[in-house]
């Protein structure tokens, strides 16, 4: 029933605005006390004069109640917790028996342990305890009729059916409205706890993501490299072959002197059928280091491989317009759209937990233009960080521009242009 490692869940600020609240009411009750009975010895007054064994009395159980009040609502343990309860109860109730003023007095000191009761005890048990506990403080309230008149203050009356009332009311109300708004922060503060733990898992996928992005491209170029790294060396070898072949066979000609037509005959052919053999082959790897090229992920191709991975690992929805767009816009261009796509993709989850990205292509009036729309939750305050400025900055080198804003649709929208005829390289 009490709070021990759950505890924890409790904002520690909702326990210190208890604890004020609870010496509030507590501080009204000896504001009261000492408006109607003064506070002996130094400002004795009232409608009545008392012993000053009434005042010490007053002072050592509210002094009691007070302190175990306090220390309830930080008890580490049941046994503590337990202790405190009692302390406070029977300190409540004795000085019941020597205070009338039920409405003020008794009503603030009641209202303050229930704050406190509250604040110690989980939900949803604290609101059912409190709401029974202000049953048994009611009914508290009729002992004087059975215990017979208090020497320290003959004065005292039981209390009538019109002062009971209120009295059940305004525990009531502190015994379930202290509960359910601690729920409340308890709720909010696992909320809150939960958000962070959401965007630290967003921020780690998105990391994850671009590094799976960045892994790939670098596998497709170290393995695009290594075949390159053969094939020259493959037209190294035939080419060093072959003309070695034809430098022996045109110095054999040059040793004969050309005596013998036919024999220099023979050797002239043995070198052409050489050189035409080397040519096949050099042909032929060259064919094969174009196919190289061909198959290298660029332009188009290459977003459309981050969409996959990025759809794969985040579950986000990416849809890509490209119409007739060329399979490539130039090495330049490519390699900016490149970054500029995995940035915009990021920051789509990460900034604006969209669910949905649009990116459209196209080429019209001598301009690249590409758009990345999502349906995120848009930027209240735009913001220049460092992926934008970076991004700017590619883009401006091209001569071209970057447009960042909250689409009137919802979400947000970035907007690239480039002019076309930068960075078109067909090398």
């Amino acid at each position: 029933m009490l709070h021990g490692r759950a505890r924890s869940d409790v904002p520690l600020l909702f326990r210190i605005e208890i604890v004020l609240l609870s010496f509030f009411f507590l501080l009204a009750s000896f504001v009261s006390f000492g408006f109607t009975y003064g506070i002996y010895p130094f400002f004795p007054g009232g409608s009545f004069r008392f012993s000053p064994d009434f005042y010490y009395t007053f002072y050592l159980f509210f002094g009691c109640a007070t302190a175990s009040t306090i220390l309830f609502v930080y008890s580490r343990n049941v046994i503590s917790s337990l202790l405190l309860f009692a302390l406070a109860t029977s300190s409540m109730v004795l000085l019941d028996y020597s205070i009338g003023d039920y409405l003020t007095i008794r009503a603030w000191m009641y209202a303050a342990f229930l704050a406190s009761f509250a604040a110690r005890v989980r939900w949803p048990i604290n609101i059912c305890a409190c709401v029974a506990l202000a049953a048994v403080f009611t009914a508290a309230q009729t002992l004087h009729s059975f215990l017979g008149e208090n020497t320290l203050n003959p004065g005292v009356e039981g209390p009538s059916p019109r002062t009971l009332f209120p009295f059940a009311v305004i525990l009531l109300v502190v015994g379930t409205g202290v509960p359910a708004i601690k729920n409340l922060s308890v709720r909010l503060e696992r909320a809150k706890r939960r958000i962070e733990e959401l965007n630290g898992t967003i921020t780690k996928l998105t990391e994850f993501n671009q590094t799976l992005q960045n892994y790939a491209r670098t596998v497709d170029e170290v393995a695009t490299k290594k075949e390159r790294f053969r094939i020259s060396r493959e037209i190294h070898d035939i080419s060093g072959y072959i003309f070695t072949n034809i430098i022996a066979l045109m110095d054999a000609i040059i040793i004969t002197g050309c005596q013998s037509p036919e024999k220099s005959s023979e050797i002239c052919l043995t070198a052409r059928v050489q050189a035409q053999e080397g040519l096949q082959e050099t042909r032929k790897a060259l064919r094969a280091l174009r196919t190289i090229d061909d198959r290298r992920e660029t332009g188009l191709r290459a977003i459309y491989k981050i969409k996959k991975i990025f759809e794969d690992t985040t579950g986000v929805e990416v849809k890509i317009e490209a119409g007739n767009m060329p399979a490539t816009f130039g090495d330049e261009i490519d390699r900016v759209v490149y970054r500029t796509v995995q940035e915009a993709l990021t920051n789509a989850l990460r900034h604006g937990r969209a669910t949905k990205i649009a990116i459209d292509f196209s080429i019209r009036d001598g301009f690249f233009h590409m758009s990345v729309l999502d349906n995120g939750s848009g930027a209240k305050k735009l913001t220049k960080g460092i992926g934008l400025a970076g991004m700017e900055e590619r883009i401006s080198q091209l001569g071209g521009v970057v447009v960042a804003s909250n689409a009137e649709e919802g979400g947000f929208r970035l907007s690239v242009r480039i002019p076309y005829s930068t960075g078109r390289n067909h090398d």
